[in-house]
C-alpha cells in the first residue's frame, strides 16, 4: 500500500464553489481562471503521490456534462515566486490544451503527451479530461535533457506510446507500490521518460532494459492467465500480446526458449496443486491432461525429470503440509493537502 497517497474532489461542494476550490488547490503550480456559466458545470477528482522523487497525479473529470474549458498560466511573477525547476509532462488521456508555452504555440489534443518547462511562461486553454501527469525535478534528468528547450514540445512517434503505456501503468499500480519499491519504479520511469524526450542512441540504450522487462512481464503474465490452453503457443503470445517472434524468442533466450517456459511453469503449477494440502483430491492424470500434456507417462518422466521426484510422491508430501496464515495488511494512508504534498517540490 502507498503511504505517499493524496485524494482530492470536488465532488463534496456545491456547484458554486466546486471550481474556487479547485483554483485554490491548482493555483499552487498554476493561476487558472474559468467564465462564470462553465464553472457551474465543473466538477473534477485528483490522486496525487510520490514515486520516489516523481511527483505523479492521476486526474478524473467527473462532470456530467461535456468537460469545460479554462485557462490556465503561469506568469513570469509566479516563476520568481515559487522558483519551480521541473518538467510537467502531461498525458492527456481526454484532455487537451492549446496556447502558448513562452513565445511557441502548443496545440496538444487528447491521448497526446506534451512537456511544460516551469521554470517558463505559460499563457493557454485547457479542455477539461482525464490526465496523468509527471513531475520531474530538473536536475533527475540526463544533462543533454535538462539543458534543452523541451518547453511546448508535444511527443509523437512509437517512443512517445511506450511512455504512455508506462504512465498507464504507473496510474494503475500507484496505490499499490509499496515503499521499497519506488527507487526501482523511480529509475524505470526516468529511463523511459529520457528515452521519449531524447531518441538518441546512448538514451535508447540506458532504456533498453526497461523496455524489455516490462514486456517480457507482460509475456509472463499471459502465459500464467492461459496455462490450461491447448492453444497457448508462440504464435498466440505473438498475436494478443502485440509483439514480433523474433522479439518473443530475444526475451526468452535466458530462459531455454518460451516453450520450454511454459512447460516448466505449467509443472510449477501442477506441483503447487499437488503439494497442496487439497492436492490429495485431485487424479495426477486429470491434472497433467488439464495443464497440456499428451499422456501420463510423458508427464511423469518430465515432472520427475525436473524436480527429481515423481507426481505421485509430490502428493504424499501435500498431506503433511498446512496452510500459512498471511499476515495483515498496512492500510495507512498520508493525510494533508495538495499544497502540502507540493510543497516538497521545493
Amino acid at each position: 500500500m502507498n503511504p505517499y497517497l493524496f485524494h482530492f474532489s470536488t465532488d463534496a461542494y456545491s456547484e458554486d464553489q466546486r471550481f474556487d476550490v479547485w483554483r485554490d488547490e491548482v493555483n499552487a503550480i498554476f493561476d487558472v481562471g474559468i467564465e462564470k456559466p462553465a464553472s457551474q458545470r465543473f466538477n473534477y477528482n485528483l490522486s496525487t503521490g510520490y514515486i520516489g522523487s516523481l511527483l505523479m497525479g492521476c486526474g478524473t473529470w467527473a462532470g456530467e456534462d461535456d468537460p469545460v474549458a479554462y485557462s490556465v498560466k503561469r506568469p513570469s511573477q509566479m516563476i520568481r515566486r515559487d522558483g519551480l525547476d521541473h518538467f510537467y509532462l502531461c498525458l492527456g488521456i481526454t484532455h487537451s490544451l492549446s496556447g502558448y508555452a513562452a513565445r511557441a504555440t502548443i496545440n496538444a489534443e487528447p491521448s497526446k503527451i506534451y512537456i511544460l518547462d516551469l521554470a517558463r511562461e505559460l499563457d493557454s486553454e485547457i479542455i477539461a479530461g482525464d490526465t496523468i501527469i509527471l513531475t520531474i525535478a530538473r536536475d533527475l534528468l540526463d544533462p543533454r535533457i535538462k539543458s534543452a528547450n523541451l518547453h511546448g514540445t508535444v511527443l509523437e512517434g512509437a517512443l512517445s506510446t511506450l511512455l504512455g503505456d508506462h504512465m498507464h501503468a504507473l496510474r494503475r499500480q500507484l496505490p499499490n507500490l509499496a515503499p521499497a519499491e519506488m527507487p526501482y519504479v523511480e529509475q524505470a520511469t526516468l529511463a523511459m521518460v529520457s528515452a521519449a524526450l531524447a531518441p538518441c542512441i546512448a538514451t535508447l540504450a540506458d532504456a533498453e532494459n526497461e523496455i524489455n522487462q516490462t514486456v517480457f512481464n507482460r509475456v509472463r503474465r499471459f502465459i500464467d492467465a492461459n496455462l490450461k490452453s491447448a492453444d497457448l503457443t508462440p504464435s498466440l503470445i505473438c498475436r494478443d500480446v502485440g509483439i514480433s517472434r523474433a522479439q518473443l524468442y530475444r526475451l526468452f533466450s535466458r530462459e531455454s526458449g518460451v516453450v520450454s517456459y511454459i512447460q516448466q511453469r505449467r509443472l510449477d503449477k501442477i506441483r503447487q496443486i499437488l503439494e497442496s494440502p487439497a492436492g490429495a483430491g485431485y487424479r495426477i492424470s486429470t491434472l497433467a491432461f488439464g495443464y497440456g500434456f499428451k499422456s501420463d507417462s510423458h508427464f511423469s518422466r518430465t515432472f520427475r525429470h525436473a524436480f527429481g521426484y515423481s507426481p505421485r510422491e509430490a502428493r504424499d508430501r501435500g498431506s503433511s503440509f498446512e496452510k500459512s496464515a498471511s499476515s495483515p495488511t498496512d492500510t495507512a494512508q498520508y493525510a494533508g493537502s495538495l499544497k502540502e504534498v507540493l510543497g516538497k517540490l521545493d
